[in-house]
């Protein structure tokens, strides 16, 4: 009974958070046929079928033609992930074009900018995978900027998602590719003796509205 009275806890402060609060468990997994707010040059487009999930399973999708590729957003996903207790973010992404995709992520705040230090490379057609992204010292590499990592962190401004071959990339500097990539299910996740405990309060939430949309 206490597990539960700490998840709806949880749950509590998730809806009472603040619209441009990052927190523990938000999700974008673009089933409400818009982009959530991600922007960019590679023209973010929701696409209505297709996702993780298969039939029915909304995605977002970018692209770009000899140019970078990359979408960010400057709304949601900003805040104190160390407040937060967010550690790491976990990301479902699908390389749709014909050559290889580097992808990484880059957090902006006023210690500067951090960017994943060992990209995740996925091959033509490679179909849906799983991607995890640590936030720590370990995980990221400074591209921009004087301050601390920690400084980043109490006050992201923006969260960037892009196409990145080593040698790692400063933020604003080009990478040229020709590719599609799909984008679902990112989610903010907190250290793992929280994770289990969260994602069964997530299984049941899910469960329940799928009772009552019956």
């Amino acid at each position: 009974m206490r597990r539960w009275s700490i998840w709806y806890g949880l749950l509590g402060a998730l809806a009472a958070a603040p619209a441009a609060a990052v927190t523990v468990g938000q999700l974008d997994d673009f089933q409400d046929g818009s982009v959530q707010a991600w922007s960019g040059g590679s023209t973010p487009t929701n696409i209505a079928t297709g996702g993780p999930s298969g039939i029915g399973d909304r995605y977002l999708r970018i692209s770009a033609a000899s140019g970078n590729l990359g979408t960010n957003n400057t709304t949601q996903w900003l805040g104190n992930y160390s407040a937060a207790g967010i550690v790491k973010l976990n990301i479902y992404l699908n390389n749709i074009g014909a050559v290889p995709l580097a992808l990484r992520i880059t957090v902006f705040g006023p210690g500067g900018n951090f960017t994943t230090t060992n990209e995740t490379v996925l091959p033509a057609a490679s179909g849906w995978a799983s991607v995890e992204f640590g936030l720590g010292a370990a995980d990221l590499t400074q591209t921009f900027g004087g301050g601390t990592l920690a400084q980043t962190l109490a006050d992201v401004t923006i969260l960037l998602i892009r196409h990145d071959p080593d040698p790692i990339s400063p933020s604003g500097e080009q990478n040229p590719v020709t590719g599609t990539l799909g984008i679902d299910n990112v989610i903010a996740l907190p250290e793992p003796g929280s994770t289990l405990l969260l994602a069964t309060g997530l299984t049941a939430l899910a469960l329940a509205r799928a009772r009552r949309s019956r």
